[in-house]
């Protein structure tokens, strides 16, 4: 038989979240200098008046698209561990010390004041 997967504790540290989102902003930084310097190199080269030049472009397009498909992990990863990290805060009554619902889903539904029994219908019918 399977066994149910276990949830995972909350977190709730404020300072590891802000810290993994802070490495994840570089890690993206650094992504998009990549991509800055690889399209400058490229439209420098394709704008270039020399035949070498101009015929490399292909090669440094390869090349900048090697590195971007290495980093684009790394970045998806840090943002997605930033994103697990994020403190979750819960509602609690401190009066009482339990915990609080949603009132409009734990009241019980009120019947509906127009076509209710014993209700009057709305004056435009």
């Amino acid at each position: 038989m399977r066994d149910l997967p276990v949830s995972r504790i909350v977190p709730t540290d404020p300072a590891t979240y802000r810290r993994l989102r802070w490495r994840a902003r570089a890690w993206t930084a650094v992504a998009g200098a990549v991509l800055t310097v690889v399209v400058t190199e490229i439209a420098i080269r394709v704008t270039s008046g020399e035949e070498s030049r101009h015929a490399s472009a292909a090669w440094v397009f390869f090349q900048g698209g090697l590195l971007l498909a290495g980093l684009a992990p790394v970045v998806w990863f840090q943002w997605r561990r930033s994103y697990r990290a994020r403190p979750q805060r819960l509602s609690v009554d401190d009066a009482r010390g339990t915990w609080l619902g949603v009132p409009e889903l734990d009241a019980p539904s009120a019947t509906h004041l127009s076509l209710g029994p014993g209700a009057d219908p709305p004056r435009r019918w």
